[in-house]
């Protein structure tokens, strides 16, 4: 039905609570905390009405806590409005959100009130979260009068202006999902609905039909003929029903498949959800390989996250590459790379797990497949595979600190422009359609989420979104949506942090003394690789030692 990938498929990861504990080994706790930066988000915030007696000042306050209130059109943050203000402003107008305690409100005029913030981001027409690329102020003016003896807003900025916290409290994430290039599996693309709302399944399905947006478009393939507009979404006991205008006729067999993989995983998201059916003015949507009602279950090979549930993992020990599997300890791998001749080290393992590579004592890159018997080849470039990752067609990215990037296949390599200096990662997500990326100066270097755009020629990286943790050791793709980075700040002992991709909110873990490395993959546990040549697992509460060896690493 699909192209053979190099990769097999798996489930999403919560980096927070999906690790797996240990079954031998002493348990030892970390010399930190584990905080949780993103809990917050969870908890609903009451918006409150206004008080008799409040000045200036806490009228804007008050207004601007309300404005995180969704229920009844905002119905609350309308009451520190006058009567014309409250039936005039739009909130649906845009929504700007400012870093958390960085608003400073001032009562230049007994009639006027200054808010300054800094501008962290944005939330779009495509209800996406859109970071700013840098920092930037924010400055609003809010008129106001008196309605008796009480303050009111008669002069209010059009839109939402709402902190972070705000924005996290207020809006659930999920996604509408795409086919990355070069097709065979989906890429998600986040959107954001308010909490008040209900069944989402329409505004998902709007959302999908709006296309990814222009950051993720180049690097994804959308099943939608254009034109293709949403008539209709019934539901009954499961199963929606889509009605679609005749363009979505046009698509052709292949086409057809790739919507429906994008419609099911999108409404995978719906509580309750057991099935599709697709229809074009009424009339059914015939698509092959599938059932005229697509369960629930349907194009399992498409799924975002790239990697059989059941993949081992890695470590580096004497120089040999071993594998870690459920139940079966450390084995050495197949051919060259277990046999520690030459002692190696940085693995780095193919999607499919048919294929290593790793650096010789010489500093030179190898590959070998992994099967007996292999031997190591030349992999003809000059850089290192620390840093590195397979991408899923089986091509190997590198930081090249002279181009950026450079891509190694069976064909040779080639240097891939980044837009960024100081190249010290490259993380190729496993569905293709981005890459993590870590740059700037060891002390101080910074975490990107960037968009592989194969729009014309060779891939390029582009547009790069920062994500602010702190100064970035080492990075890895938990899941579709979601990365962990080893945050290492000057006097200060190393945090592994839980990073979102659609809200960008940080959750930090706390780490093993003496991190270096961070490993992460779809339902599997979180590993860190220790200085002193130890192993260390997270088991959703605390770090605890597993075994002995350096550079843990998942395949990808």
């Amino acid at each position: 039905m699909r192209p053979v990938m190099v990769a097999a498929a798996v489930a999403v990861l919560l980096v927070s609570g999906c690790a797996q504990v240990p079954t031998s080994g002493p348990v030892v706790e970390v010399d930190q905390a584990v905080p949780d930066t993103a809990s917050s988000s969870f908890v609903r915030a009451l918006a409150r009405s206004p008080r008799p007696g409040m000045s200036q000042i806490e009228i804007v306050q008050g207004f601007l806590d309300a404005a995180s209130g969704f229920e009844d059109g905002h119905a609350v943050a309308r009451e520190y409005l006058t009567t014309q203000a409250a039936q005039t402003w739009d909130p649906q107008a845009g929504v700007r959100v400012y870093g958390n305690d960085t608003e400073t409100l001032n009562n230049p005029a007994e009639d006027g009130v200054t808010l300054t913030a800094a501008l962290v981001g944005v939330i779009s027409e495509r209800s996406q979260y859109v970071p700013t690329d840098e920092q930037t102020a924010l400055e609003e003016q809010f008129g106001l009068t008196q309605v008796g003896s009480q303050w009111r807003i008669d002069d209010v900025p059009e839109g939402l202006l709402l902190s972070r916290a705000a924005v996290e409290r207020s809006y659930r994430e999920f996604q509408t999902y795409f086919v990355a290039k070069p097709g065979g599996i989906l890429a998600p693309n986040p959107v954001l609905f308010a909490r008040s709302q209900g069944d989402v399944s329409t505004d998902l399905l709007q959302a999908l039909l709006q296309g990814p947006g222009p950051w993720l478009e180049p690097a994804v393939i959308n099943g939608f003929p254009v034109g293709t507009e949403l008539k209709a979404v019934d539901t009954v006991d499961g199963i929606v029903q889509i009605d679609l205008t005749a363009a979505v006729l046009q698509a052709d067999d292949l086409a057809r498949q790739q919507l429906s993989a994008q419609i099911v995983w999108t409404l995978r998201q719906v509580p309750g959800f057991r099935g599709v059916t697709i229809t074009a003015d009424g009339q059914p949507v015939t698509v092959p390989g599938t059932d005229p009602i697509q369960p629930r279950s349907a194009w399992a090979d498409f799924d975002p996250d790239g990697l059989s549930p059941g993949a081992a993992w890695y470590i580096v020990r004497s120089g040999r590459v071993l594998g870690m599997s459920d139940g079966n300890g450390a084995l050495p791998v197949p051919g060259a790379p277990g046999s520690g001749q030459p002692p190696v080290e940085d693995p780095l393992i193919s999607l499919d797990q048919s294929a290593a590579a790793a650096t010789d004592p010489d500093g030179q890159l190898l590959t070998a497949a992994l099967q007996t018997p292999s031997r190591w080849a030349d992999a003809r470039t000059a850089l290192r595979s620390r840093g590195g990752s397979w991408d899923r067609t089986g091509a190997l990215w590198l930081p090249d600190p002279d181009a950026g990037a450079q891509m190694v296949n069976v064909l040779g390599s080639q240097k891939i422009p980044v837009q960024l200096d100081q190249v010290r990662s490259v993380q190729i997500s496993r569905d293709g359609s981005r890459a993590l990326v870590v740059a700037g100066p060891r002390d101080a270097a910074t975490a990107y989420l960037l968009r592989v755009d194969r729009t014309t020629g060779p891939p390029r990286l582009t547009r790069p979104r920062a994500l602010v943790t702190g100064p970035v050791r080492a990075a890895a793709w938990a899941s579709a949506t979601q990365v962990a980075l080893l945050i290492v700040a000057p006097d200060q002992p190393p945090q592994v942090g839980s990073v979102d991709l659609g809200l960008f909110s940080v959750r930090l873990l706390g780490g093993p003394p003496l991190a270096r490395t961070v490993a992460a993959a779809p339902d599997r546990p979180l590993l860190s690789g220790t200085k002193d040549g130890q192993i260390w697992q997270f088991n959703g509460n605390t770090w605890v030692p597993l075994t002995q060896g350096r550079q843990p690493r998942y395949p990808g």
